[in-house]
């Protein structure tokens, strides 16, 4: 039972110090109080979606003609980047910037969204209209997936 025991402990060790759970324990020894908070970063929700099968040309044609039509119209911004992919398991991947940081994370509609669907609905006749284009929209995702990460912002005069 010990030996288990051990080798529990030693497992989770070894398992910190890769994932680097480690690393700020060491990094927090330059501060004076102990805290570490992450500066000059871009906060960015990705979005992974992958779509039914036959589903993904309809998805697109609802993208390309819907919705970045309303995004246009609400002045609201767009991806960052979108990744096409032609073999895995995800058929787009999204990358959004959280202009406010991960207090972006704190709004179940922020102010974009509900402009973006006020503009939607603008385009499509009214409010039903546009949640039934939403609903067919979502009904040829088979699932998507959201990690939320950041990206470390260039120093000025560094490309």
């Amino acid at each position: 039972m010990k030996i288990i025991t051990k080798l529990k402990i030693t497992s989770l060790a070894l398992a910190f110090a890769l994932t680097g759970m480690a690393g700020p324990v060491l990094a927090q020894e330059d501060e004076d109080d102990g805290t570490l908070r992450l500066e000059n970063v871009t906060i960015i929700n990705v979005v992974n979606v992958a779509f039914k099968t036959g589903a993904r040309t309809r998805a697109m044609e609802i993208i390309n003609e819907h919705f970045i039509a309303a995004r246009e119209a609400s002045g609201t911004p767009g991806p960052l980047y979108v990744i096409h992919y032609d073999t895995g398991k995800y058929d787009m991947t999204l990358a959004w910037k959280l202009a406010g940081g991960f207090d972006d994370l704190m709004w179940y509609r922020s102010p974009n969204r509900v402009a973006w669907f006020k503009a939607l609905a603008e385009l499509e006749g009214g409010e039903e209209a546009a949640r039934a284009l939403l609903a067919e929209y979502r009904s040829l995702v088979a699932h998507r997936h959201n990690e939320v990460g950041h990206v470390h912002n260039p120093e000025d005069g560094d490309e």
